[in-house]
């Protein structure tokens, strides 16, 4: 499977951070948060740093731009229906974990992979209501993202080796 689309959901450091480095792979990324404006603060704030980073000689201001164009802000879970992926990096809730899972399978095609990037709950419970538990996993990113090459691949008991692969 090839990613050419990828939601997050929740716009704090990891999100932002997993967001970085997926518009940088030149991946269309949508930002969402539940939090109503913490998106497009966490795009502003990406922004000021790919900025400066830009400054520093990161990046040219092609790459700049081209990276900034991967960043698409979203105010409506909804509008997540056409990604290839979904992480989310929310608050480590089982419930609210589990609540949301549950209404990203009512939105997503049947076989978008929805990731959690937690670091201290099971990705089996955070499944466990799903009706298609084969095709959620873990990816637990270290943080900061975008310094840390490192990413842990987490499956469920139900998921699914494409998932993983």
């Amino acid at each position: 499977m090839t990613v050419k689309s990828l939601a997050i959901i929740g716009t704090g450091i990891m999100g932002m951070g997993i967001a970085q480095i997926a518009a940088q792979a030149g991946i269309q990324v949508l930002l969402f948060d539940a939090k109503a404006g913490a998106a497009e603060q966490g795009r502003q704030s990406l922004e000021t740093t790919l900025k400066k980073l830009t400054a520093k000689g990161k990046f040219t201001d092609e790459q700049l731009h081209s990276i900034l164009a991967n960043l698409t802000v979203i105010n409506e879970l909804p509008l997540i229906a056409e990604a290839d992926l979904v992480i989310e990096a929310i608050i480590e809730n089982l419930e609210i974990k589990q609540q949301l899972f549950g209404q990203l399978e009512s939105i997503v095609a049947a076989d978008t992979i929805l990731a959690t990037n937690t670091s201290s709950l099971s990705v089996t419970a955070i499944a466990s209501d799903c009706e298609h538990p084969e095709r959620v996993i873990g990816f637990h990113f270290f943080n900061p993202v975008a310094l840390m090459k490192i990413v842990e691949v987490i499956p469920g008991i139900s998921t699914q080796s494409s998932a993983v692969d």
